[in-house]
């Protein structure tokens, strides 16, 4: 079954694992992603490659911004060579030429699954269009793709912000990573009789720098999480194991939350696994494996209610 195939098929559970593209200008950088990538064959539904640019956000950046090679570039040669289906994200505000790049991706590059991502910053002037008219621009050039977009569950107006997208043409939608169950099972009940996937993002957390740097990205994090991943900041910090099985079990105990408060009709819930920083690609496919199995348990137990 296809990538679009599954999408909006209520049994079907659907995963994502989120990969860093390799740096810009180095093959063998990219040939070494490649064979780390081996492993997920069979496991994920699809590789989900984002678009990193050098942002300008407030504070100081926990990380050197490393150009990194074109989604598109890196997605042809998954599934050429892997044979693993790919979803691209591509920030639409930077590009005034979106036809071309549209026409371009679907056609030579062969890459049908696209997420369409927004500025940084709700207060900056762009020279691209925001997403949902990029939407309705793809949708316009009648391409046979599917649309993906970002939420926040956070976010003012978020439940009218993602009818709007679905209406010009966004089928599923890929959550910030999440680290609180509160907003996000809100934003779903308010989703209500949406036909569309929502993908819930989680990334496991082996130091405080992790949480510093998604922090700095923007990422909304509960006041307490340092104390309950890192312990008091007078004694020692946990072990990375240590870090990493509390943040998998706190991503177990959110999807269970979700699941148990669905509305009557929800919208299909995916999963998608990212590891934010290089150093944490081993603890992401552990929780990969852990939370696959718990998801796709709570698919076919809500599937069998409806």
């Amino acid at each position: 079954m296809s990538f679009q195939e599954k999408l909006f098929n209520r049994a079907a559970p659907m995963t994502l694992f989120e990969v860093v593209p390799p740096a810009a200008g180095k093959p063998e950088a990219l040939e070494a992603s490649l064979h780390e990538l081996q492993p997920l064959r069979g496991r994920v539904d699809a590789i989900n490659i984002p678009e990193i640019l050098d942002e300008q956000r407030p504070g100081e950046r926990t990380s050197k911004f490393i150009e990194r090679i074109e989604p598109r570039i890196l997605g042809s040669r998954i599934r050429r060579d892997l044979g693993i289906d790919v979803v691209i994200n591509r920030v639409t505000v930077h590009d005034n030429e979106l036809e071309r790049w549209f026409r371009d991706t679907a056609g030579e590059w062969n890459v049908a699954n696209w997420i369409l991502v927004g500025g940084e910053s709700k207060d900056k002037r762009y020279h691209g269009p925001h997403p949902a008219d990029a939407a309705k621009l793809v949708k316009s050039l009648g391409l046979p793709v599917s649309l993906g977009g970002i939420t926040i569950p956070s976010r003012v107006n978020e439940p009218d912000r993602i009818r709007s997208k679905h209406a010009q043409g966004v089928e599923f939608f890929t959550s910030q990573v999440i680290f609180d169950s509160n907003d996000l099972v809100w934003l779903i009940q308010r989703l209500n009789g949406l036909k569309a996937r929502i993908f819930i993002s989680f990334a496991p957390v082996s130091s405080r720098r992790d949480l510093e740097f998604l922090r700095w990205l923007g990422v909304d994090i509960p006041r307490d999480l340092d104390r309950f991943l890192m312990g008091s900041s007078q004694g020692d910090p946990p072990s990375v194991e240590t870090c990493v099985e509390r943040s998998i079990n706190m991503a177990q105990r959110i999807l269970m939350d979700v699941f148990d408060n669905l509305p009557s009709d929800p919208p299909l819930i995916g999963l998608n696994i990212e590891y934010i920083t290089r150093r944490n690609f081993a603890p992401a496919l552990q929780m990969l494996d852990r939370l696959g199995k718990l998801y796709a348990g709570l698919v076919e137990a809500k599937s069998r209610t409806f």
